[in-house]
């Protein structure tokens, strides 16, 4: 199986991206992620969704806002509150995980690396 992200932006209208994105395949998300570091001294969070592995060929996506959203367990925004009730209206709550920062690794491809054995550690996609 092969996990691949699909980074979107940290605004606003990339978070309803998300959602609407989640919203067009809700049979395919197979969970709603959170995902909370420190970078740059802030507490940020990433937004993400997990699709199930397509039919064929195996492939799992993962649309993730990187590191844009306060963190909602220090500052109420609008951005975490929208994604929550997307993740509530089809029946899941998002799951949250504390992460190393994407400023830790030299490239982006290490840091997915680094997601994607979070994610099997905790069950979240298989082991391939």
């Amino acid at each position: 199986m092969i996990q691949r992200f699909i980074e979107l932006g940290e605004g606003y209208s990339d978070v309803y991206e998300l959602c609407e994105l989640a919203r067009q395949m809700p049979d395919r998300v197979a969970h709603y992620l959170s995902l909370s570091t420190v970078k740059n001294e802030k507490n940020v969070t990433s937004l993400a969704i997990l699709l199930n592995p397509a039919a064929q060929g195996g492939f799992q996506p993962v649309y993730i806002c990187l590191e844009g959203v306060p963190d909602p367990n220090y500052t109420n925004n609008k951005r975490y509150t929208l994604f929550a009730e997307t993740a509530k209206e089809h029946g899941h709550h998002v799951k949250e995980l504390i992460v190393r920062p994407s400023t830790q690794f030299h490239e982006s491809n290490l840091f997915y690396q680094y997601l994607i054995g979070i994610f099997q550690m905790n069950r979240l996609i298989k082991n391939n």
